[in-house]
């Protein structure tokens, strides 16, 4: 017979994997790691990038010990104290190299390379209810943490994952947090919304701050379109509907049609089956803040339109040199049975939107016109060095009679 008593653990770990993959989607979300020797490395673990974000998840079952009933902080004391333990041996031993491999549901089986996540977060999450506490207090170990550590509800933390519902905002969250946000709020557990909307609210000098002492180049202008657009968004005027799109094609651009067979562009064999292009091309569309996500998702319904009134291919192209990349989207109005003219047009779009931009990484996206948009997606991705074109020459003059001129489209690094 079934055990009819829930196992909180594992329903708290549930909730924390749906609040993770609500910001981060399920690409870059592994739950319970393991070991060589099967042991688990730690409950969920996140990769994105060179980011590893390494999280212990812990529930209190209330009415199970009535003396941490009675004191609202035995709790939190007892088990802040081993989840930090947990995070601490899982940060050493994925340093190690003591996990080989991981799995995902999407990507299966996957090798696990230490060395592609130079940073690491660590991340408790507390279900449980009490009065407001800071959590070094209450588990003085955890002040001997070598990464950043970040001590949150569980309400806290899922209100953070639906205020900054994609990997780069909320990485850059955490980053903040730990750079900035510890050293001068001191964030108490349960009382995460005031270090969040003095995050929004001082951005622009937090930013500047974390880039001075990182060496980094930034000025007030370069953050201030970002910082103003995530305050008018969180405080409920701007839609961020329109961005659901790039939401929608990252959860489909894993799909295999059996009935596409592979292109062939010159030299080139275009796969639609290829697993590690899929994941390039999630992990590219992933690093696209909400705020950007919902300008493309405005003009790529805007280039769908005109496609179908029309009754041709129409694209659009944007840019950014600071992360020296492309994104070109296009909208085709052929029927269904020319799809793979569609596919070698985009290619060789993709290819030109490169050369064009003088970028490392294009990637390409195509779908149908309006009415069917959304139908189905074929992707490109190119990466290579930078090759500098004369200005004057046929590829730039052939990008500029297709693409136009670049500058004010979507071509800085939030729009």
């Amino acid at each position: 017979m079934a055990d009819f008593k829930l196992n909180v653990g594992d329903l708290a770990e549930d909730a924390v994997q749906a609040a993770v993959e609500a910001a981060f989607s399920s690409d870059f979300v592994y739950r319970s790691p393991r070991k060589a020797d099967n042991k688990e490395v730690t409950d969920v673990l996140v990769l994105f990038k060179d980011v590893a974000i390494v999280i212990a998840s812990k529930a209190q079952a209330v009415g199970n010990d009535p003396q941490e009933v009675g004191d609202s902080l035995a709790w939190a004391r007892k088990n802040i104290k081993k989840a930090g333990r947990q995070v601490s041996g899982a940060i050493r031993a994925l340093r190690a190299g003591r996990a080989t491999h991981i799995v995902n549901p999407r990507h299966g089986r996957i090798r696990f390379d230490q060395s592609t996540y130079p940073f690491m977060h660590g991340l408790i999450v507390a279900n449980h209810r009490s009065e407001a506490y800071n959590a070094v207090d209450e588990a003085p170990t955890l002040r001997n943490f070598d990464a950043p550590l970040h001590v949150l509800s569980f309400r806290d933390f899922a209100n953070l994952a639906s205020l900054l519902d994609t990997p780069a905002d909320l990485v850059c969250y955490l980053d903040a947090r730990a750079d900035v946000l510890i050293p001068t709020l001191n964030p108490q557990v349960h009382e995460e919304e005031s270090a969040f909307f003095y995050y929004l609210g001082q951005h622009e000098k937090i930013e500047l701050l974390r880039a001075k002492n990182h060496g980094e180049a930034l000025t007030e202008e370069d953050i201030r379109p970002y910082s103003e657009a995530m305050r008018k968004l969180v405080g409920g005027k701007i839609d961020r509907e329109p961005g659901l799109v790039i939401d929608h094609i990252i959860d489909r651009c894993h799909e295999s049609d059996p009935s596409l067979q592979p292109v062939h562009v010159g030299t080139e064999t275009l796969s639609p089956t290829d697993p590690v292009g899929k994941l390039r091309i999630a992990t590219h569309l992933g690093a696209i803040p909400r705020i950007r996500r919902i300008a493309l998702g405005k003009r790529y319904r805007r280039i769908a339109a005109r496609a179908q009134n029309l009754n041709e291919t129409t694209q659009f192209l944007s840019m950014s040199k600071k992360r020296s990349d492309c994104l070109l989207l296009m909208a085709s109005a052929l029927p269904r049975e020319k799809r793979e003219d569609r596919r070698t047009e985009l290619y060789r779009l993709t290819c030109l939107a490169k050369e064009y931009c003088g970028v490392e990484r294009a990637m390409g996206i195509a779908t149908e016109e309006a009415g069917r948009m959304g139908n189905s997606f074929d992707f490109a991705y190119i990466e290579s060095e930078v090759v500098q074109h004369d200005p004057a020459g046929e590829i730039m003059t052939l990008g500029r009679d297709i693409f136009g001129d670049m500058s004010g489209r979507l071509a800085d690094d939030f729009y």
